[in-house]
């Protein structure tokens, strides 16, 4: 799950950077939010499943290179699909109900089984989602 939540976050990265470099600036920083939190809980779980150092390295590595070569993709196929607005628009709808249903149904999931009914899970989703209108304020 997490090699594919950096693969949409990745392409969608690279779509919104095409589309508009304030959006792209956006979406990198509340991605490198995201994948931080997400980094930590995945260094865990791989720290528990093998004690090599080696391998512990392999897979740790592993969702940033998809992260970046995906981004890289969504650059390219934005760069291609701009002439064609109804298609570009499509990449980009595709990659963000992606990362909604992976948000919605890793993540939300995940925190409520791990707080369980605690307010202070909803507080920090509302403040993110807050700080994250805010910042596509400013940088747009």
């Amino acid at each position: 799950a997490v090699f594919v939540d950096a693969a949409v976050d990745g392409l969608l990265v690279g779509l919104a950077f095409t589309a508009s470099v304030g959006t792209g600036w956006c979406m990198s920083i509340a991605t490198c939010i995201e994948m931080g939190f997400l980094g930590l809980s995945f260094c865990a779980s791989i720290r528990n499943m093998t004690t090599s150092k080696l391998k512990q390295c392999v897979f740790v590595l592993g969702p940033s290179l998809v992260l970046a070569l995906a981004g890289i993709l969504g650059d390219i196929i934005g760069t291609a699909m701009k002439s064609n607005p109804e298609l570009f628009v499509g990449f980009i709808s595709f990659a963000i109900v992606a990362l909604i249903f992976l948000v919605t149904q890793e993540l939300l999931v995940e925190a409520r089984e791990t707080a369980g009914d605690s307010i202070s899970v909803n507080i920090c989703l509302f403040v993110g989602m807050l700080l994250g209108i805010l910042l596509g304020a400013v940088l747009s």
